[in-house]
């Protein structure tokens, strides 16, 4: 088997694959008598079907068979060994290609190839702009409020006030207010600050237990899914289709009473970090709130700075064979004319991928089977096992223990699995940028911030 290249432009070439008798007759005569030995056809026994007829019956679909593993094997091990670095996949050249299965003992098969192009990335020359969130004093006085309620305790007041959850049984009821039959009628909690119109919010406001309220739940709950969890209704249509007036009969009302803003909160909310005051309270809780815009800050940047490398990173690519791979790739979602009319979206995003590939193995960026383990883990202990307090050594060891079997777990989930390899690429691609560019943080208000988001998107 020989496999040779001949370069057919400045980044492309063609592959000729030539494949002797000799490099598949072995293969081939051995499958062939494994499937006489198994051959099933009546009037022989077993193993006993004479050999004519079994190549007469295979011969020619597994000779293809196996002819072409070859072939691909042989293409695949020549661009390792030789170190072709190549865009895409090989695709068949079918003009030059003709092979006759029936007729034919040697075959040749071509491959047409595209070439990466070499190119070099200098992010030192790349200037950007990261900009940070500066929240409000009023968004940080809601956040601190917000930290005293999780550490707050609850109460049972007699009426109900805006911050207040309220359990009841909800009842679907008529035009006329009475129940309807074969409505629904479910136990269910509200929270009245989620309740989206003011008018309806005050029918809440005052009220007691045994109190009965009727509202219209698509009314106060806009959005699909906040009014599922109040009529209880789980399959999405029905939760669309639902118009109905409802009858709420308060049976309890819940409060959080916040905690008080002292020294045992202080250690509550941020463990170990010994505040001892409001003020350096706020300014910790002030760097907590700004981190929860990150993920957006991070993509902003990361995508504004993605266009200018692509802008100011000069190279070619092999157009006419990209736009047949394109369209070879959608398998069949894409004809070669659909492809050419939207082609310069696809020439940023091939490039983008060979810069990303290139920076990637520039400044090793790598993300490992353990660092996407310890992601999982991470995440399992925030949401199931917190550190406990007063843990002996045992419950510590066995706590950890089963953290790892359930990161072990959701590990062989691949999809999620790969969705937070993805996730922590990003920040790894990000950091890297962060550092490696010319670099300017600036702080902005998030208005300010969502402006030019909106003008990223109109771009």
């Amino acid at each position: 088997m020989k496999v040779t290249k001949e370069n057919t432009g400045n980044l492309t070439a063609v592959l000729k694959i030539d494949i002797a008798q000799e490099d598949y007759t072995p293969k081939l005569e051995e499958q062939l008598k494994s499937y006489r030995r198994k051959a099933n056809v009546p009037g022989f026994r077993p193993g006993q079907v004479p050999m004519g007829m079994i190549k007469k019956m295979y011969e020619i679909p597994l000779r293809a068979e196996i002819i072409e593993k070859a072939m691909s094997d042989a293409m695949y091990d020549y661009l390792d060994t030789e170190k072709v670095r190549i865009i895409g996949y090989p695709l068949a050249n079918e003009e030059k290609t003709n092979i006759d299965w029936n007729t034919q003992k040697e075959f040749t098969f071509y491959f047409d190839i595209a070439l990466e192009p070499e190119f070099e990335i200098n992010l030192e020359n790349i200037e950007e702009t990261y900009y940070e969130i500066e929240p409000s004093e009023e968004m940080l006085d809601n956040f601190v409020i917000d930290i005293q309620r999780r550490f707050g305790q609850f109460s049972s007041p007699e009426a109900i006030e805006e911050a207040d959850m309220v359990y009841g049984k909800i009842i679907e009821v008529d035009e006329e207010g009475n129940q309807k039959e074969g409505g629904i009628k479910e136990q269910t909690s509200i929270f009245i600050d989620k309740i989206a119109q003011k008018t309806i919010q005050k029918k809440f406001i005052g009220k007691q237990k045994d109190s009965e309220i009727i509202f219209n739940p698509s009314k106060a709950f806009p959005k699909v899914e906040d009014k599922a969890l109040v009529i209880r209704l789980k399959n999405k249509e029905e939760v669309k289709d639902f118009n109905s007036d409802v009858k709420f009969v308060v049976s309890s009302i819940s409060r959080i009473v916040p905690h008080e803003l002292n020294e045992e909160l202080f250690e509550k909310a941020y463990k170990g970090a010994e505040i001892k005051n409001p003020e350096a309270f706020r300014l910790r809780a002030k760097e907590d709130l700004s981190q929860t815009y990150k993920r957006e800050t991070d993509t902003f940047f990361t995508n504004e700075i993605t266009k200018k490398i692509v802008e100011q990173t000069a190279f070619e690519l092999p157009d006419e064979f990209m736009k047949r791979w394109i369209a070879s790739n959608s398998q069949g979602k894409l004809t070669v004319e659909e492809v050419q009319n939207n082609y310069q979206q696809y020439q940023d995003s091939l490039k983008w991928q060979l810069i990303e590939s290139k920076l990637t193995e520039k400044y090793s960026i790598e993300i490992t089977k353990e660092d996407v383990k310890e992601y999982l883990k991470e995440a399992v202990i925030k949401n199931y096992f917190p550190t406990l307090e007063d843990q002996t050594p045992e419950q510590e060891n066995e706590r950890m223990e089963s953290i790892e079997g359930i990161a072990e777990n959701m590990l062989k989930n691949q999809e999620q699995t790969k969705q937070v390899y993805e996730y922590l690429f990003d920040q790894k691609l990000t950091s890297t940028l962060l550092e490696k560019a010319k670099t300017t943080k600036k702080s902005v208000s998030v208005e300010e911030f969502t402006e030019l988001v909106q003008n990223q998107i109109k771009k």
